[in-house]
Order: C-alpha cells, then sequence, then structure tokens
C-alpha cells in the first residue's frame, strides 16, 4: 500500500497550472507542490505554466533524506536521476516513509516526534500526529484509512518497551495501543487477509535480537511468529505471503515462507551495503531497499533468488533511511 504525491506550483522559477491541461497531471493523480524545488537546468526549461516533460512524470520514489530534513521525490524508473522535487514542510529527522491507498504520503519524524501526512497535490503536511508518540520509526495504514505507528520505548535500554499505537480514520486521537515485546518496533505491513506483522528489536542475546508479531484485525494480541531477526528494520508481506525482512545486525534482506521459521533466503547489498526500508512494486516485478550508508538506493527484479542482482538507481545526500513507492504494493 504505497501510492503518491503532488501538484508542482514554484513560487520563484516555475510554475505548474493545476487542472490547465492533461499534460500538467502527473500519473496517479499525483504533482509537485509548491515549495518543491526543480534543478536549475528544469527552471530554465520550464518557465510559468508549462508542464514537466514528459520524462519527469510518476511513478515516483520517495527518499527520507534524515540529516537533511527532507523527503526527495525521484522518478522511480531510469538511474541516478536528478530529483524532480523535495518536501521540507514539517519534515524533521525522518525514518520512515508509507503510502495508503489514497495517495497520502506518511512521514515519521523523530524530533519532535510526529507523522506528517501529505495528500496527493501538496508539500504542506495536511494532519500532524503527535499524541501518544514517543520515538515513530515506521507507520502503515490499513484499508480502512486507520493508521498504525511503530514507537521505540522511551528510553534506548530494556525498561521501556516499544508500542504501536493505532489511529481510527479521520481521528488524531490514539484509539489503542499495541504492546509489543522488544524495545522498539520496527517495520510493519499487511498480508491479503488485513493482517498486521511487526517486526521488533529487543533487549536479550546480546541486545540486538528481535522477532516478528502477527495482529489479526481487531485484535489486541499478537501472535509471535517464531522468527529470529538480527537488529531487523524494514518488513513487508508480499501477496503469496512471505515475509521480506531486513536484518540489519548481518546486513541480509532475509526472506520467510509463509509458515516457516527459518529464511529461505539470505541476500547482501553490493559493496558492504547497510539496508533500512524496503518497497516494492504494486505488480511485485522490483524490490527496492535503501543503504543508509552508502547513501543509496538499491533495486533487483522480484521475486528473489539466489543469482539476484542489485542495481544503484540513485544516490542520494542526507543518510537515506525510509523509502516508499507511488505505485507500491497494495493488499
Amino acid at each position: 500500500m504505497r501510492h503518491c504525491i503532488s501538484v508542482l506550483s514554484m513560487t520563484v522559477a516555475a510554475a505548474l497550472l493545476v487542472g490547465c491541461s492533461s499534460d500538467s497531471q502527473i500519473s496517479n493523480n499525483a504533482a509537485l507542490a509548491e515549495g518543491t524545488r526543480l534543478p536549475a537546468a528544469w527552471q530554465r526549461l520550464a518557465p510559468l505554466g508549462w508542464a514537466l516533460p514528459a520524462a519527469k512524470k510518476g511513478p515516483f520514489l520517495y527518499v527520507a533524506a534524515n540529516y537533511d530534513n527532507e523527503i526527495l521525490i525521484y522518478p522511480e524508473n531510469g538511474y541516478h536521476q536528478s530529483p524532480v522535487g523535495t518536501i521540507t514542510s514539517g519534515v524533521s529527522v525522518p525514518y520512515g516513509l508509507s503510502v495508503d491507498l489514497s495517495g497520502n504520503l506518511y512521514v515519521s519524524n523523530q524530533s519532535p516526534p510526529t507523522v506528517t501526512v501529505y495528500p496527493a497535490g501538496s508539500t504542506q503536511p495536511s494532519v500532524t500526529y503527535s499524541e501518544g508518540l514517543v520515538h515513530p520509526l515506521y507507520s502503515v495504514v490499513d484499508q480502512y484509512g486507520d493508521l498504525f505507528v511503530g514507537n521505540r520505548g522511551a528510553s534506548r535500554g530494556c525498561d521501556k518497551a516499544g508500542t504501536i499505537v493505532e489511529y481510527k480514520a479521520g481521528s488524531q486521537n490514539p484509539y489503542q495501543t499495541l504492546n509489543m515485546p522488544g524495545r522498539e518496533v520496527d517495520g510493519m505491513d499487511f498480508d491479503q487477509q488485513g493482517d498486521l506483522y511487526a517486526a521488533w528489536t529487543g533487549c536479550s542475546r546480546g541486545g540486538g535480537w528481535g522477532g516478528v508479531e502477527k495482529f489479526a484485525p481487531g485484535s489486541t494480541q499478537g501472535e509471535p511468529l517464531d522468527i529470529s531477526v538480527r537488529k531487523p528494520q524494514g518488513l513487508l508481506v508480499d501477496k503469496k505471503g512471505n515475509i521480506l525482512v531486513v536484518a540489519s545486525g548481518p546486513s541480509t534482506v532475509e526472506l520467510y515462507r509463509p509458515g516457516s521459521h527459518r529464511p529461505s533466503l539470505r541476500l547482501k547489498l553490493p559493496d558492504g551495503g547497510l539496508p533500512v526500508q524496503l518497497a516494492i512494486t504494486s505488480d511485485e516485478s522490483r524490490l527496492f531497499v535503501s543503504s543508509w550508508n552508502q547513501g543509496s538506493i538499491w533495486v533487483t527484479g522480484y521475486p528473489l533468488s539466489r543469482s539476484s542482482t542489485w542495481t544503484s538507481e540513485d544516490s542520494v545526500s542526507g543518510t537515506p533511511l525510509g523509502i516508499a513507492l507511488s505505485n507500491g504494493q497494495t493488499f
């Protein structure tokens, strides 16, 4: 479940006239909005009222540049391209990203602890969630529009457990809190049946081992899956029920078949890349992974195999952590 963004109007150099022609619309009802910066060469080529070149239309790849306090927007297709825009308003030490079925982009911010929401057509946040949040790392939205935010505990020690805070659609007040066994909640996703999967990091066995909990729809009690992951980060569930999770301890992407307790596949990124978040296209033909130490976004074909090879799609400044796709997975 990942989709979308924006309508471009430049306040200084260039602007798109929203709705003036079909050429000014970016696919998936997405365009770049006020506050977006274009590369200088584009500004010269796109004076006021001109549409973006066709090659600069969506779908998009969104990247959280943690140290630069911005969300970078890249064309999903192609390699080593310049950003077509940025989001800075309401972005402060961003971590995980997600996109819902309506094309809204969700950004988990660390300082202050908030989740900001950017509707398709805007780079200004329409909603900011803060109540109940301590260290929001990842978020995910179900098919009904309910938001689930994974928290790290109030301290990095073992005395404060991580939680998942649920907000009902249209409300900024927490509806309920789901308790987790570890000190932080990491990547989350839903399967085709609406079950919520959440990775967590614990304090036992050397301080980095964690696992995955499964919550049935409407349940407040998680079912522990017999999966051990060293320092988990991003997680997703494909349409066949396979679980993919980043094990940042050994720096691998691990694939667990339905019902399996051991990974059937472990893949490393090239050149010592340290993976963080995963994103998959809606047709599940390509898998994207962010690498924070390299400043890179890697992509490979899906399904995965032992012969899968990674290609660097984009080089990113500002330490890339979270990623999301405008045409991403739905359930």
